[in-house]
């Protein structure tokens, strides 16, 4: 005699009439925003300026500015400098004309620099600079109830992030010491919070413009 197992009809309908990635839920968002992260979610600090760069004898003991940071660098690997001369081109050289070759030290990279020296976004478009780590959601924290926006529905979520296998590197106190924002970022991971607004789609929620 066959048997039927009964479902309950809650259940059911569930199952049949629910298509879950598109249920407003932190699983679903954490998977947004993910996804978005896995595309756009590098960790990196910015040069902002080509390499090699030429740092002449007057910014070699500044205390800040770029050569603490290529000091580092050089430390960690990143880069070598060389004693060499060159010209340095600034900004007034349009109005007093380029100066004299003078000492400097050349910072190029190193086998390991090419590894992490990318190209990233900038305040004024595509920039350079070194990135030690990729972002991922570690928590969600609180979203807005999804609200009707055109022809589809929006929700903006409050995560926290953390660091995947960050660079060793970027763990270094001297690197951190030159490089506040490295700092911050692998030392505040978990503990600073991004909002980001999230868009139902046929397939599921993602971030706009991903």
């Amino acid at each position: 005699m066959r048997r039927f197992h009964a479902v309950p009809i809650a259940a059911l309908m569930i199952l049949v009439g629910c298509n879950c990635a598109k249920t407003p839920n932190d699983v679903n968002f954490r998977k947004a925003i993910n996804e978005y992260l896995a595309q756009r979610g590098r960790a990196c600090t910015v040069i902002d300026r080509r390499l090699p760069i030429d740092l002449p004898r007057s910014g070699q003991g500044e205390q800040y500015g770029i050569g603490p940071k290529l000091a580092a660098l050089e430390q960690a690997g990143l880069v070598r400098a060389v004693d060499t001369t060159a010209v340095v081109h600034g900004m007034l050289d349009p109005l007093r004309g380029s100066g004299p070759a003078q000492p400097v030290k050349r910072y190029e990279l190193t086998e390991a620099g090419r590894k992490y020296f990318q190209q990233v976004p900038g305040t004024l478009g595509q920039t350079s600079g070194f990135c030690y780590g990729q972002k991922s959601v570690d928590s969600i924290v609180k979203w807005t109830e999804p609200m009707a926006a055109g022809t589809s529905s929006q929700s903006e979520v409050t995560y926290t992030y953390r660091i995947v296998d960050p660079a060793a590197w970027a763990e270094r106190s001297d690197i951190q010491q030159a490089f506040s924002d490295i700092r911050t970022t692998v030392n505040g991971a978990s503990k600073a919070t991004e909002v980001t607004g999230l868009q139902l789609t046929s397939k599921g929620w993602e971030v706009p413009g991903q």
